[in-house]
């Protein structure tokens, strides 16, 4: 689980407990705010739905860059800003061992054909396809994998829009959230969940809606 959900959990309830049946609340939880970063990467398929259209309206408004070492440039603007400076710090508290990538590197694909993907990252890395791979939004959406978020789900998409309206624009990052709305995306903070004693009244409430029945 998250920090957030850390704070929510009880420790060590017993099986069959209304804790033990609250933790698995958390976990459900948990993985329906932000789908993708437990298990299968569901909403991806939607997502790149969504950025083919955005990318097909806003295309004269994502800089084109003329080789690999203008994209390298770009990327160290990116990562002395503040919004990236930010996002970076808040990613560490889900995995300490992003201390050591505030600045990903930005590398040319050894053999690029304008076959398969434009880029790809390894959330420590970023790989550029030199043919069709070479413009700021792909980048951006690359180094977006590099802040924890190795999915597509409700957390990538949000700190994508935050980079993409710093450095593209507010109407790029609006035309995007647009696309993302029109199939259903969410893309904002995640919804908090219910406190044991609010989660239990509930229950209790419904059991006793059953036995009536």
């Amino acid at each position: 689980m998250t920090n957030i959900y850390e704070s929510y959990r009880i420790d060590r309830p017993y099986y069959g407990t209304p804790e033990h049946y609250y933790n698995e609340y958390l976990r459900k939880h948990a993985k329906k705010q932000n789908k993708g970063a437990r298990g299968q990467d569901s909403e991806r398929g939607k997502c790149y739905s969504a950025e083919w259209a955005f990318q097909s309206k806003c295309s004269g408004q994502i800089p084109k860059f003329k080789d690999i070492k203008e994209a390298q440039k770009y990327a160290k603007k990116i990562y002395k800003s503040k919004t990236w400076q930010k996002i970076w710090s808040e990613s560490i508290n889900g995995d300490v061992t992003r201390i050591f990538n505030a600045s990903p590197e930005v590398n040319a694909k050894l053999k690029s054909s304008g076959r398969g993907t434009a880029g790809w990252s390894n959330g420590r890395s970023v790989t550029l396809d030199t043919k069709v791979g070479l413009d700021a939004y792909t980048l951006i959406h690359e180094l977006t994998h590099c802040l924890g978020n190795m999915h597509h789900g409700r957390s990538f998409r949000k700190d994508l829009l935050s980079l993409v309206s710093r450095f593209l624009g507010r109407d790029c990052a609006k035309a995007l959230k647009e696309e993302f709305k029109k199939r259903k995306l969410a893309c904002g903070e995640a919804r908090k969940p219910q406190t044991f004693d609010q989660w239990n009244a509930a229950r209790v409430r419904m059991a006793s809606i059953r036995e009536k029945l």
